[in-house]
């Protein structure tokens, strides 16, 4: 599909046009309506490219034309001169006025094509908050003989715009006005419209794939036209609607109506300012130049032109066509928003044609839009259809556009993000989303312009707090960074303060839960502070419920508090339809009469009244709720429409509140309305808010913050009731803004009591500021500057490690050096412009030696984790810098340079200026070995310094001299080792050479005296370690164990650390454990410990089981202290292993929990032994059947109902343990009667609550009855168990209501079928839902 293109037009321009006009007839009415008759124009036609100008004429007002259709004749301009091919450049241009005059252009420059994901975009200039649209063009009337030469303008369509020209009047030559349809609001559209190829009309053949591409062209090389977004709109004409798709019929392009509802249809949630067809017929296409203009003309009160490349634009086989903006360049914000489609057609039948469409917003950058593939240049005369007829007919054709003129009230219509400024726009910055919290940064900007609220916040008192761990005060944070920060802030701190892991930001919830529960957090911070009651007071209202029995002197009222207010929108047309559906009094008779505590059951009057409204309302719009047929949550789209201004006085009861504020003081202005784009799992929050009395709305999306409209917070999130097949019938473009306003709706609303709003809103001033507040952010902010500052200084400097001799023989370990430790060596910041002999130089100072002294090894790690000597540095890099130093010679090092200083043990001569070192291995043999000695009588090794060798050496050679590195006799009998890694400690075969035992620059050789028997006989009586390879065994293996009590029982108990082995027993460690003590191994139970630092699993006693096993593998790296649990015990942990821990909760008769047991048991028998032993602890009921029913629950439900006879092994311990006594109507049931499972729920039945039980099914029983029987069961308060809902429930989840005249023992019910409990306001009182329970975990706020 072919893509539209920003171009740039060079090159002088000169034009000629004549034309030649009939005289406009007079009006004539038909069927009352005043219609002009179409006009014919003469055109004659100059081929010469010369400039003319006519001779002024005198003005006839009887005769003026408007912002029309024009007709002008062919214009082409001479080629520009040609341009260095260079990336980019200037070019000036001339441009031909409409009047033939020349004009000199503002030079332009080339644009490239943005890349998104691969594809090419469109570029847009990012403008400000305040763009308008340039001052309507004023035109000058024209003459009866002015008409004889220039262009015919007719008015296609004009739309009533204060600012458009007062001109446009007619309707002339069968051009059908374009219908503007309803006005809609201005608001943002998306940035690209859907591709679209318009297939050709029935039995005609589909345009040449040439013509219209998929993909846009590559971005052209000589700078003139860019290559344009991929939000074009490709069109073939040749089709129609599906009702009108015949062979015979075929539209005109200047079929008005059709074209633009085909091609540019109406953006619904925008607002247009005008839409005119333009035309250029062009009677010389060969004779064009390479790049031709036509004639400016005027739309929506700006200049416009059509550019055309006959012969290609960077391409030689498409035509080029674009839409450019002929305004004069000035202010940075100018821009123009305009919709348009492109054609080319046949000169004598206008039915003969090919469109493309796309939007752009042109600017000073942009200032042209289209498409360089626009049309293939070798099916110009090819026939385009089954009649026959081509574009270009006798080397004539016609290019014309429909222009669609958006307002822009916003000024960001259709603008790139890139480089936009929140805070320059609007004054406001946003809130950075941290992967799923846009939710939350909705609530917390209305929450922040909700300024008493922020003061009370303020006012909490955070003296000795951190932010991370104070939801207080990291609040106070975030709303002191609103007020002074230049760009978006971070919640991070906040969420953190939440106990939030970066998991939890990436959930999605629900934005009214989490108010709530914020709100309760900051309650509970606000006690005893000047904040304390600022919540209740700014939101909290009271309702009361009631039940009225209407034949008896009976009533039940609940007084309830409330922060926000939960409204229907299903079957409500208007926020007032909501309030009227909330306090509807509802008749419970019949079926559904009122059980009235000693009056039976009664017809009674149910419903709610309000009793106050707080100053400032959250109303929370029920658009999410369960589907019984979807078996799932739904969301509710349907249209919900709600005042800017309401009035709530008839909804609040009379009452104290009432008489104090009287008949006016219920009157409320909407203040913001928070917004859900999407669907049930998933979707997106913004705010639309206004944070001043008089001032404008400001959308508040995420980091992003621009200027709304009073459209944009009301008609633009009503929501859409259009049914999906009316949207189904709609054009692609429409169809896709419908289904986006279909689903984004306002989801809560903020209304302030008009009477408040001056105390509500009053600013918040500096003093109001907690001191502490400014001084953290001056701390962080100076953290901050430094952290930018050493970021600066990372691209110019990088980190170098040096390792000396000294390194070496301090280190006892394994490598050259403690590679753990961030202390051994010289760190430098080395800047990476300093030369290698300026890096040398300060070596050399550091050490105290001379330069040439020295010598600079790097090193490398590897393959076995072990580091090494690598290659010199060599003199002859004294000038290179070192950042090139670091490339070439430390590829194989980390990201930091880490290198090993070499110091000879004496000095060396100079020769001929320059210091002789020996050749890396690589020249000349030799290589540079380490020396470490180990003496196994002090448990020690040390590094002696270094060797040179050649590879040729046999190694026994070198004993003498490693005996004279030591200070031993000179025949000293010695063993070797190779240290190859912690694990590899290889002896060296002495008749061998280096060579041969693989032997390479950078080794390291470990040397010991070869012991006498006595000697190894004395070091295994003192338990030492006798040889080299034994003692890296040991500090491979060794390991610091902290053992700590595991109970707070234990608390008395002692900390202590100790010395283990990798390899060390159960019984070892228990050995070690139990002396520290002082109590038998046998009576100490031991607990590993989970990453986190706390009890883990139980170890259970294994002889065979080492250290290293009982922290997992993988699980202990390097020789980092651990930690094992230990709890001391009353039994030997042989007998406690033999049994097992049964946790039983004992509920009382009415499902209460009233204790819970711990009983240790042994691990085989069967159940009976747990029942048994809980009926010493519990009491049972003196009249009760004493009988124990025990049972297992997970997340609410049945998993197991033990018999005494089954088997102990048959529970589960992730199951909890229950157990009661077995109630006596149960026990004495009827043959007849059937026991029936029950179950809680709230809403959902997959979400079970509470404790399950069984009820009775008596035979021929009324449900009203059984009603009251369950009631006694549950021991429920009778106001509470009146809201409860009864369902029969099978196992796939579908459910039955029962009704009071039923009867369960009719039903047919089977073992998988139970009866659930609704609580249909549990979900109110208990816990906040979120809007998505099915994807959604339940917020928490632990700070």
């Amino acid at each position: 599909m072919e893509q539209p293109t920003a171009g740039l037009l060079t090159g002088p321009q000169e034009t000629q046009t004549t034309l030649i006009e009939a005289p406009q007839p007079p009006p004539v009415v038909v069927d009352d309506q005043e219609t002009v008759p179409s006009l014919v124009p003469i055109v004659e036609t100059s081929t010469e490219a010369v400039a003319t100008t006519p001779p002024p004429q005198e003005v006839n007002p009887a005769v003026q034309t408007d912002l029309t259709v024009e007709v002008p004749t062919q214009q082409s301009q001479p080629e520009p001169p040609e341009q260095p091919t260079h990336e980019a450049h200037h070019v000036d241009e001339q441009v031909a006025p409409t009047n033939g005059n020349t004009q000199e252009s503002v030079p332009g420059e080339q644009q490239e094509p943005a890349q998104v994901n691969g594809a090419t975009t469109e570029q847009e200039t990012v403008g400000t908050m305040n763009d308008t649209p340039a001052a309507p063009v004023e035109q000058e009337v024209a003459t009866d003989q002015e008409l004889a030469v220039q262009p015919v303008e007719i008015i296609v369509q004009e739309a009533a715009v204060d600012d458009a020209p007062a001109e446009e009047a007619v309707v002339v030559d069968a051009a059908v006005a374009i219908a503007a349809g309803d006005e809609a609001p201005a608001g943002d559209a998306p940035a690209v419209d859907a591709l679209a190829v318009e297939a050709p009309a029935a039995n005609e053949p589909a345009a040449n794939p040439d013509a219209v591409e998929e993909a846009a062209a590559d971005a052209p090389a000589d700078g003139e036209v860019a290559e344009a977004a991929d939000d074009a709109e490709s069109d073939d004409d040749d089709d129609d609607d599906a009702a009108e798709a015949t062979p015979e019929f075929f539209h005109r392009c200047d079929d008005a109506e059709w074209m633009t509802r085909k091609h540019i249809p109406l953006k619904g949630e925008l607002e247009e300012r005008t839409c005119v067809y333009h035309e250029w017929r062009i009677d010389d296409w060969a004779g064009l130049d390479r790049r031709t203009t036509s004639p400016e003309f005027v739309i929506g009160g700006y200049k416009w032109r059509l550019l055309v490349f006959p012969r290609g634009n960077n391409t030689t086989d498409q035509v080029a066509v674009y839409l450019d903006s002929a305004e004069p360049q000035g202010d940075d914000s100018w821009h123009v928003c305009a919709q348009f489609a492109l054609i080319i057609s046949n000169p004598d039948d206008p039915t003969v044609h090919f469109t493309n469409s796309s939007h752009h917003r042109f600017n000073n950058d942009e200032s042209d839009w289209g498409f360089t593939k626009f049309y293939a240049i070798a099916e110009l005369e090819r026939a385009r259809d089954s009649r026959g007829i081509s574009i270009l007919n006798n080397n004539r054709l016609v290019i014309s556009t429909y222009v669609r003129v958006y307002k822009d009230p916003t000024g960001l219509l259709w603008q790139e993000s890139n480089g936009y400024d929140s805070k320059a726009s609007t004054g406001f910055v946003g809130l950075e989303n941290q992967g799923a919290t846009c939710y939350m940064n909705s609530m917390l900007q209305s929450l922040y312009f909700t300024n008493y609220f922020r003061k009370a916040v303020y006012d909490i008192a955070t003296d000795e707090e951190e932010p991370s761990q104070s939801v207080a005060l990291a609040l106070q944070h975030v709303f002191y960074q609103l007020s002074i920060s230049s760009k978006a802030v971070s919640t991070k701190d906040l969420t953190q303060s939440f106990g939030w892991d970066e998991v939890e930001s990436f959930r999605q919830h629900d934005v009214q839960e989490f108010n709530r529960v914020l709100q309760e957090s900051l309650e509970q911070k606000m006690r005893g502070t000047k904040a304390e009651g600022a919540i209740q007071y700014l939101f909290g209202g009271k309702t009361k419920s009631f039940v009225k029995c209407l034949n008896v002197e009976y009533e039940s009222s609940l007084t309830e508090t409330f922060c926000d207010i939960q409204l229907n929108v299903k079957g409500c047309a208007t926020l007032r339809d909501s309030f009227i559906d909330y306090v509807k009094v509802e008749t419970l008779d019949g079926d559904n009469q009122y059980y009235a505590e000693g009056h039976g059951l009664q017809d009674a009057k149910k419903g709610v009244t309000f009793e106050s409204l707080p100053p400032v309302l959250h109303l929370h719009l029920k658009r999410f709720e369960y589907s019984p047929e979807r078996q799932a949550m739904v969301k509710i789209n349907d249209r919900h429409e709600y005042p800017e201004k309401i009035d709530l006085a008839e909804f609040v009861a009379d009452g104290e509140q009432k008489e104090k504020l009287g008949e006016d003081g219920y009157k409320y202005s909407i203040y913001g309305v928070l917004v859900h784009s999407g669907v049930m799992n998933r979707g997106h929050y913004f705010a639309l808010l206004k944070p001043q009395a008089e001032g404008n709305w400001y959308r508040f999306n995420d980091d992003t913050v621009t200027q709304g409209t009073l459209a944009d917070v009301l008609e633009d999130n009503y929501g859409s009731g259009d049914p999906e097949e009316d949207i189904e019938a709609l054009p692609l473009p429409e169809r896709q803004a419908k289904r986006q306003k279909r689903v984004t709706n306002a989801y809560m609303l903020i209304y302030i009591r008009d009477s408040a709003v001056e105390e509500i809103l009053k600013p918040v001033t500096a003093e109001e500021v907690p001191e502490k507040i400014l001084k953290q952010l001056e701390e962080e902010r100076k953290a901050q500057e430094a952290e930018k500052k050493a970021k600066e200084e990372a691209l110019l400097c990088f980190d170098a490690r040096v390792v000396s001799d000294n390194d070496f023989r301090a280190h006892n370990g394994f490598d050259l050096y403690n590679t753990a430790s961030e202390t051994t060596g010289k760190a430098l910041r080395v800047k990476k412009k300093d030369t290698y002999a300026s890096f040398k130089r300060t070596l050399a100072e550091d050490h105290g030696i001379p330069e040439d002294q020295l010598r600079v090894w790097t090193l490398v790690k590897r393959q076995n984790d072990t580091f090494r000597t690598d290659v010199p540095i060599p003199d002859t890099e004294a000038m290179t810098p070192m950042e090139a130093v670091r490339e070439k010679y430390g590829t194989r090092t980390a990201a930091d340079l880490k290198c090993y200083l070499e110091i000879p043990e004496r000095p060396i001569k100079a020769n001929n200026g320059r210091t002789s070192w020996f050749q890396n291995e690589t020249y000349n043999g030799n290589i540079m070995i380490f020396v470490k000695f180990y003496d196994p009588f002090t448990t020690t090794m040390r590094g002696l310094g270094k060797l040179y060798v050649h590879k040729q050496t046999v190694v026994g050679d070198i004993v003498g001299r490693l005996n004279e590195m030591k200070g031993f006799p000179a025949h000293t009998s010695l063993k070797l080792f190779e240290e190859i890694k912690p694990s590899m400690i290889e002896p060296m075969k002495v008749k061998l050479t280096f060579h041969q035992c693989e032997i390479q620059g950078g080794d390291i050789i470990v040397f010991q005296k070869e012991l006498t028997q006595k000697e190894t006989e004395e070091l295994e009586q003192r338990k030492l370690r006798a040889t080299v390879p034994q003692y890296f065994d040991y500090i491979h293996n060794r390991l610091m164990v902290e053992f700590k009590p595991k109970t707070d029982n234990d608390a008395h108990l002692p900390t202590f650390l100790v010395e283990l082995s990798k390899k060390n027993t159960y019984d070892e460690i228990a050995a070690v454990a139990s002396a520290k003590l002082e109590i038998d191994p046998l009576f100490v139970q031991f607990t590993s410990s989970s990453v986190g630092g706390v009890p883990k699993k139980v170890i259970l006693k294994d002889t065979k089981l080492s250290l290293e096993e009982i922290l997992s593998p993988g699980y202990v790296q390097g020789n980092e202290k651990t930690t094992l649990f230990y709890q001391k015990l009353d039994m030997s942990i042989v007998e406690l292993e033999t049994k097992r821990m049964f946790k039983v909760t004992w509920l009382s008769p009415t499902l209460k929990k009233e204790s819970t047991h711990e009983m240790l048991l042994p691990k085989a028998g069967n159940i009976a032994e747990v029942i048994e032993e809980l009926e010493k602890r519990v009491t049972l009921s003196p009249e009760g059947t004493g009988k124990i029913r025990m049972f297992s629950l997970y997340e609410s439900k049945i998993q197991s109902e033990f018999d005494r006879e089954d088997p102990k092994s048959d529970h589960d311990d992730q199951n909890e343990l229950f157990a009661e006594e077995i109630p006596k109507e149960e026990a004495e049931k009827a043959e007849n009667d059937k026991l029936l499972s029950c179950f809680h729920f709230s809403g959902e039945c997959t979400k079970q609550y509470g404790i399950p039980f069984k009820i009775v099914v008596k035979e021929g029983e009324l449900f009203s009855e059984t009603k009251v029987r369950i009631r006694a069961r549950l021991g429920m308060e009778e106001e509470d168990f009146e809201k409860v809902k009864f369902v029969i429930n099978d196992s796939s989840d579908r459910i039955t209501p029962v009704k009071l005249d039923d009867k369960l023992s009719e039903a047919t019910i089977t073992e998988n079928e139970s009866l659930g409990l609704d609580h249909v306001e549990k979900k109110e009182k208990l816990k906040p839902q979120p809007a998505n329970p099915e994807v959604e975990a339940p917020i928490t706020i632990s700070g």
